[in-house]
Parts: structure tokens; sequence; C-alpha cells
């Protein structure tokens, strides 16, 4: 199946079965890894991207579902990590392993 949508701003066609989770499109066809494969439960925030500007686990987002719309991932925020909730992150050390950084703060931009 062909879906047409868009990425950080950017027209996408991606084509894979209807039922591939949004999360191994953006890895593996578009090569944004900031996204990450945590549990594939929606349960951990490692994979969390933006759709239409609400938060979404994209571990549990088909690819059909995201025909037409607008996914924002980690790439996305900003190129140079500029944007104020990711300056924020740094300034206060939030960071440990960095694993799951990436889902957190899409979650506390979406806030």
């Amino acid at each position: 199946m062909t879906v047409k949508f868009t990425v950080n701003s950017r027209a996408i066609t991606a084509d894979a079965p209807p039922q591939t989770p949004l999360l191994w499109v953006i890895r593996e066809q578009l090569k944004l890894t900031g996204t990450k494969f945590g549990c594939g439960a929606g349960l951990c925030g490692a994979c969390m991207v933006h759709i239409d500007g609400k938060r979404a686990f994209s571990c549990q987002t088909q690819l059909s579902e995201v025909a037409g719309r607008t996914v924002t991932t980690i790439e996305g925020l900003s190129a140079d990590s500029s944007h104020p909730v990711q300056k924020a992150w740094l300034a206060e050390r939030v960071p440990q392993c960095g694993y799951c950084q990436s889902g957190q703060i899409m979650s506390a931009v979406a806030c």
C-alpha cells in the first residue's frame, strides 16, 4: 500500500503493508533514528511522535492511520536542539542513559 503523508515538513510516500507500525517506516525507510523502539506496547514512550500536533505512540500507530496527516519526530523540533524544551532538558541535566529521552521530550512538547 502506498501512503502519502508529511514528516518534519517533508512530503513522504511510503510503500508498506497498511498495518506496518509507523515507527518502522520512520526508522527503516526514512532513516530518522531519534524515534526509538522500547516496549512495542505503547507504554514506555520511547517511540513518541506528534501526529497533527498531538502525541502518538508510533509503535502503536499503523501506517494507514497517517495518510494525509502531518508527523513530527524529534528531528523535526529543531535542527540544532534549539527548541525551548530541548534547551531546558539540557540545562536541567535531565538525560541519564538517553535512550528514551527523545520520546520524553516529544511528550513534554505536546503539553
